[in-house]
């Protein structure tokens, strides 16, 4: 469950955009710094002045233009897209990050439909420096509100990870200003792994608006359509930004099933790591309910990272069932990892039957590479013929892959049935050739 943080990176890049994006619209009078884009001698000119101020209030330019129309530049003109390309290149030269940070959301304010897309090219022509990902996220998400339509056909031209990265960002923002706009482009799409992609970024955007109506939007799709789990997981992660009582309350407010259950696991990823006893207790309600599987399992794998004997208190007071088995094997896991003795004695007391069948399982895959004989005696113990024999063959297949002499030995000398052996035998892209046929 680690590696979800990877993808959750960059739609907290986009949640950042949004931050931004909207402060650039805010804008009011004030004290500009001297040296906030002096170094293009024609854009210099064209950016705020000290004592420059706006009319019309927050959210509207010195014309009463809302943001998603087009905007002079806080110095009354607007900028050409050679003078933006020049600003943007001064602030990317910009050595001190603080600095730089402040500086390009400044220039944000002076982006228009004419010289947006000059300003996203020469970004992605700039050398990738710190901060580049986050920067390129910002300036296309103001894009896609100022001009939704031409920044995803400049979007869409792009291949490979760019295409995606560049798409759900201008996407999310297209959506945020003209939601009805946005969401007309993605059902047109034919290609359904493509609009699949899109939707993400769409989905990101209506959240920001509007999060019923972008959870209302997500329930209407059909149940096959792909990545769906994942889209109300979008919404999740923008409900966590206004706090950890917010989005419990979104995600417990949805209709029962897998959506809702996508949706509290994400709440209880974040909850667990502020107060994993709360998020325990609050989690609890959902431990007979099929949905309910997989945020149960995420506070016990997450809670035992740090105190397994106190998610394993917490687990066992869960009612009996798949929930609770599968609660238990992640507790076991985690606590493998810090201390495989003491998971194992604790293993040792369980009564028999497929709780502990899988407890064991998910004991001897914690265990296999530093004590493989052991993990195949632990293998050995489990009840339930089929999972037992899977479990065997697993473990002596890593086994010939780390140490071929070692585990051919005791592969000699085991009584197991000819067909595991022959599963532990087969050829793979580990093991091809190192094994030796049994006698």
């Amino acid at each position: 469950m680690r590696n979800s943080y990877l993808i959750h990176g960059f739609w907290i890049i986009i949640a950042i955009g949004a931050f931004a994006t909207g402060r650039m619209q805010q804008s009011s009078s004030g004290d500009g710094d001297g040296d906030s884009l002096t170094s293009s001698k024609n854009a210099s000119r064209s950016l705020r002045q000290p004592g420059a101020s706006r009319q019309g209030g927050p959210g509207r330019d010195a014309e009463g233009r809302t943001g998603g129309e087009s905007r002079a530049a806080p110095g009354g003109s607007t900028l050409s897209s050679d003078a933006m390309q020049a600003a943007l290149t001064s602030v990317l030269a910009e050595t001190d990050p603080i600095a730089r940070q402040r500086r390009f959301t400044e220039l944000l304010a002076s982006l228009t439909p004419e010289n947006a897309q000059a300003a996203v090219q020469a970004l992605r022509d700039a050398p990738r420096s710190r901060g580049w990902g986050q920067e390129y996220s910002l300036l296309t998400y103001a894009w896609g509100r100022l001009d939704g339509p031409a920044a995803v056909a400049y979007a869409k031209e792009l291949e490979g990870r760019n295409k995606e990265w560049t798409m759900a960002s201008v996407l999310a923002g297209w959506a945020n200003h003209d939601p009805e706009g946005a969401k007309q482009w993605v059902s047109a799409i034919q290609d359904e792994g493509e609009r699949s992609t899109f939707t993400r970024g769409l989905v990101y955007g209506l959240a920001q608006k509007d999060v019923d109506a972008a959870t209302s939007f997500v329930f209407s799709l059909d149940p096959d359509t792909p990545r769906r789990n994942d889209y109300i997981g979008t919404i999740a992660r923008q409900q966590l930004s206004q706090g950890i009582d917010a989005a419990a309350t979104w995600s417990e407010s949805l209709p029962d099933g897998a959506l809702k259950g996508r949706a509290l696991e994400s709440v209880a990823r974040e909850f667990v790591r502020s107060d994993p006893s709360q998020a325990a207790a609050w989690v609890s309600k959902y431990a007979e309910s099929d949905y309910g599987t997989s945020a149960i399992a995420e506070i016990s794998e997450e809670w035992a990272e740090d105190d397994p004997k106190a998610a394993l208190d917490w687990v066992t007071t869960l009612p009996e069932g798949a929930n609770r088995s599968r609660a238990l094997s992640e507790t076991i896991s985690e606590w493998a990892r810090e201390n495989a003795t003491d998971a194992g004695e604790f293993l040792a007391d369980l009564p028999a039957g497929s709780e502990r069948d899988a407890a064991v399982g998910s004991y001897v895959n914690r265990v296999a590479n530093q004590e493989p004989e052991a993990a195949i005696e632990w293998a050995q113990s489990i009840g339930q013929e089929e999972l037992r024999n899977e479990t065997i063959a697993r473990t002596a297949r890593r086994w010939f892959s780390n140490d071929v002499a070692a585990a051919s030995a005791w592969l000699e000398a085991a009584q197991l049935p000819e067909a595991v052996a022959q599963e532990i035998l087969r050829p793979n892209e580990n093991n091809r050739g190192s094994g030796r046929r049994r006698r």
